[in-house]
């Protein structure tokens, strides 16, 4: 019994750091979603990237802490990860975006005129 408990720490470690990958991850498609003012077909890719990705990041996460086994505390641990990230730096990072997001929507306002965004971004 012991064998199997020694090393869970490790584990939990690696899971908490895939969580807060997830959460680095929702962090950013959400930030290129607000600052692209995504319509139907965008906000779906990003959609689809972030479930891809999470899926990635925790598949590599579980292969790489515990061989691939899936147990619960794995998942919580990831959970946590992802909470940390988002009551932390998240949080912090929103701050700091609200006040240079007018900056990127003048620049965006500059090349908004050519068709081809006009075309993807309606």
């Amino acid at each position: 019994m012991l064998f199997a408990t020694i090393g869970q720490w490790k584990v939990f470690a690696a899971m908490c750091l895939a969580g807060v990958l997830v959460g680095v991850w929702f962090s950013l498609l959400r930030l290129l979603r607000r600052l692209l003012s995504a319509g139907f077909w965008l906000t779906l890719l990003a959609d689809l990237a972030f479930g891809a990705g999470a899926a990635a990041i925790l598949a590599l996460g579980l292969t790489l802490s515990c061989y691939g086994q899936v147990r619960l505390y794995s998942f919580l641990a990831a959970g946590l990860g992802a909470g940390i990230w988002l009551a932390g730096p998240h949080a912090l990072g929103q701050r700091i975006f609200r006040r240079i997001l007018p900056k990127f929507r003048q620049a965006a306002r500059a090349i908004a005129h050519y068709r081809l965004f006009k075309v993807i971004f309606k």
